[in-house]
């Protein structure tokens, strides 16, 4: 399990975000043997980098820092990668992710440029986030994809049709972030979250119209499962995701460092084959019914 970092630094989309929270969020991590850290130049405009470079300075050796870019031009590419490498505090990146893959844009010559960067040890593995198998595809002749990040939880098993199958094939790695649906798979809803109207969740596919009543019924049936197994509701999620042989790591986000340490138990919670099984019917059920997708926030990214 890593912890995902989008928050830090007050953010457009997780609005602000005491700092005081952010520094005992990392070191709860660490405390419960997290070492995996995402973050990106984009979140809170690089002050989510600069939080986590200052607070695992120390541990530098001991822990993975994975961050990710927007597309750049070519020029301007090794601009972006010494940034993070400056905000994050360190002469290397373990991953370093293209991030959200833009309409007409040709990634390959950013790939050329990760990989010149990787010969040099600035970045260790090179990763794509987001992107759809034919725009991997397309840059596998510039480079060796070592991970590739997306949506994926009991709400959203899109990536099961084409991307697991092509990881698979082609032994790329799978990150798994918003494994809680960004909150809506804790214990918090027992039924469909009215969010207020300035709530960017209210844009995630789940809540389109047509798939609002399917979400209803997924809901209501989740707290059942959690209620008659004694597990929360966001640790069956996690846990079902964690045991997932396909997966490799999951990015479980967290504001605070209570949330830190309730996430972190996924990792020692034990789901009877039963509950398991009871819980991917109720995951086939929903998945089968929701809108098609290219991602959980509904961009279009063909």
């Amino acid at each position: 399990m890593g912890l995902g970092c989008w928050s830090f630094g007050g953010d457009n989309h997780w609005g602000p975000q005491k700092h005081t929270d952010s520094i005992r969020t990392i070191h709860a991590a660490l405390r419960g043997g997290i070492t995996h850290f995402d973050t990106a130049a984009l979140y809170a405009n690089g002050r989510s980098e600069q939080i986590i470079g200052q607070q695992l300075r120390k541990v530098r050796d001991k822990v993975t820092i994975a961050t990710k870019s927007l597309y750049h031009p070519p020029g301007s590419m090794q601009k972006a990668i010494n940034t993070s490498l400056r905000r994050l505090g360190t002469d290397y990146i373990d991953i370093f992710y293209l991030h959200w893959p833009s309409k007409g844009k040709d990634f390959r010559p950013l790939m050329e440029i990760l990989e010149k960067n990787r010969q040099q040890g600035k970045i260790r593995a090179i990763g794509v986030s987001n992107f759809t198998v034919p725009m991997m595809e397309g840059l596998l002749n510039c480079g060796r994809i070592d991970y590739v990040q997306t949506g994926y939880s009991l709400l959203w098993r899109q990536p099961e049709k084409k991307l697991i199958p092509f990881c698979r094939k082609n032994r790329i790695k799978i990150a798994a972030y918003s494994p809680l649906a960004q909150g809506i798979l804790t214990d918090k809803f027992v039924s469909t979250p009215a969010f207020p109207a300035e709530d960017p969740r209210n844009k995630l596919v789940f809540f389109k119209e047509e798939n609002r009543e399917h979400l209803e019924y997924f809901l209501f049936r989740l707290k059942k499962i959690a209620v008659s197994s004694g597990i929360p509701a966001s640790l069956l999620a996690l846990a079902w995701l964690l045991a997932k042989e396909d997966i490799q790591l999951v990015i479980a986000g967290a504001r605070t460092r209570e949330q830190a340490e309730e996430n972190i138990q996924a990792l020692d919670t034990k789901v009877d084959r039963e509950t398991s099984r009871e819980l991917t019917t109720l995951s086939d059920e929903l998945t089968s019914s929701i809108s098609i997708a290219d991602n959980i926030f509904d961009h279009s990214v063909r």
